[in-house]
């Protein structure tokens, strides 16, 4: 289940907490250099297809800048910024800070100390402080323009995808001054009013988590800690927040069931589904979910797993779940599982995952019994990935209804994940996780060179982004309900 970002996250995943302590003051410039070449190295290696929206030669002249940086300034923080990972536009490739290591690191740093929000590559203010008035937008930092500075945060999108909503600005300023004691603002505090300026004293990492937890928006946050929650917005409208696709199917027909058997006895008119901030989970949960707003009795169900890389070529830092390095007989394991359950097709050059790899998976998906066929409007944001854009795809694919928000952070007809693949850098103890297989909501490997995210018939501007900040009100959902009375 994806919670709000409130900190510095950087993929950091629980299970992966039993690393040896790393030494934060004896990391060295060649440490950090060694851990990003094998980087490079298992990108290129190991990656399902890397060089899918970018060429091998500009990835390596790309990567060769990183590098440099690295080279010029050999910090951890520098190390976390210039990694090379996001270079290959796949939003499922990420790395994962080694807990202990990353530990000393916070307590090391200093920290930009409001809670900012990225909306159509403008950064607003999204917290109460004493400093500077909530909503008002930023537009320079240390004198360096707030458009450059976002040109500079890696794009964590598939493909051609634009989802500025999901960089992370305040992290991204801390870790490139991660020294410093202040930082000079200029602001305005709506569209067309007059620059202002401010300088506000940096904060700790307790600080900055605290704050990062006292944001305005989201409004709703019990969706976040449950995965699903329900309520009524009006006695003809029902607002359904769906933040995770990661639930056992027996739990998520439990909730499911119940909601729509209380929508059909309060005969319900419209219902709003929001996946925004829904970072996805199990792929075969979303024809279950779909299944109680379908209009037709059956609905197709289709996606093909498809990789060109079905071995593990390289066998170096390969970790378990349970941080365990792999032997030669772990690795004929993974590789089995692999040749079992993918078959080459010789005319595309792709290995398509087969009937043992997914015996969950019913193309023809029935509709449930207790579907809802009224008018549902869907509202979705730059942060709904994977799985979560797999629904956006079957909802425009049916022509449900309209789609409010933000362009998705997945690719419209595929992505990537599946099984995941985790190496353990040897100086910095990160992880690398990789994804093995391409996800393909057809039946074919798609071979463009480019993609996009399922696209919204309505959005907001940034201005009305910036009202809602400062009325305290969610105006992609104001949005959603001006729809539905159309």
């Amino acid at each position: 289940m994806k919670k709000i970002k409130t900190a510095l996250i950087l993929g950091f995943f629980c299970h992966f907490c039993a690393f040896a302590q790393q030494d934060y003051d004896k990391l060295t410039k060649e440490g950090l250099l060694t851990d990003f070449d094998f980087m490079v190295k298992v990108i290129k290696e190991q990656h399902p297809n890397p060089f899918r929206f970018i060429t091998e030669k500009e990835f390596d002249q790309k990567a060769t800048v990183l590098r440099k940086k690295i080279e010029k300034e050999p910090t951890i923080e520098n190390f976390y910024l210039s990694e090379p990972l996001s270079l290959i536009r796949d939003a499922h490739a990420s790395l994962v800070p080694d807990p202990t290591l990353f530990d000393q690191v916070l307590k090391n740093m200093s920290f930009f100390p409001f809670k900012t929000t990225v909306y159509d590559n403008r950064v607003f203010i999204n917290q109460y402080t004493k400093e500077i008035p909530e909503g008002a937008e930023l537009i320079t930092v240390n004198q360096i323009k707030v458009g450059d500075i976002l040109n500079q945060i890696p794009n964590r999108v598939d493909g051609d995808i634009q989802a500025s909503t999901q960089k992370e600005f305040s992290q991204y300023l801390s870790f490139r001054f991660p020294k410093a004691t202040s930082f000079t603002l200029v602001y305005k505090e709506e569209a067309n009013g007059s620059l202002k300026t401010v300088e506000v004293k940096s904060v700790d990492y307790e600080r900055y988590n605290y704050n990062g937890r006292k944001a305005i928006l989201p409004l709703n946050l019990l969706a976040y800690d449950t995965g699903i929650y329900g309520s009524l917005v009006d006695k003809d409208t029902y607002l359904l927040s769906i933040k995770s696709f990661n639930l056992s199917e027996e739990y998520a027909y439990y909730i499911l069931n119940t909601i729509f058997t209380d929508i059909k006895t309060k005969n319900i008119k419209q219902v709003i589904i929001d996946i925004r901030d829904n970072a996805g989970g199990a792929l075969s949960n979303i024809p279950l979910f779909y299944s109680f707003i379908s209009r037709e009795k059956h609905f197709k169900n289709i996606y093909k797993y498809a990789t060109k890389v079905p071995t593990i070529n390289v066998r170096e830092n390969l970790i378990d779940e349970n941080s365990k390095l792999l032997n030669n007989t772990d690795i004929i394991a993974y590789d089995n599982f692999m040749q079992q359950r993918f078959d080459k097709n010789e005319s595309d050059g792709f290995y398509y995952g087969n009937n043992r790899l997914d015996e969950s998976y019913v193309e023809n998906y029935p509709q449930d019994k207790n579907a809802f066929t009224g008018n549902v409007i869907l509202l979705q944001n730059n942060n709904t990935l994977s799985a979560a854009a797999y629904f956006a795809y079957m909802f425009e694919l049916n022509e449900r209804g309209p789609i409010a928000g933000q362009e998705t952070q997945s690719c419209s007809n595929f992505t990537t994940a599946a099984w995941f693949l985790n190496y353990k850098l040897p100086h910095t103890a990160s992880i690398v996780v990789l994804p093995r297989s391409e996800i393909f909501f057809n039946t074919v490997a798609n071979k463009d060179a480019a993609c996009r995210g399922v696209l919204p018939h309505f959005t907001i501007s940034a201005d009305q982004f910036q009202k809602g900040l400062q009325t305290v009100q969610d105006p992609e959902l104001n949005l959603a309900l001006e729809l539905s009375k159309k």
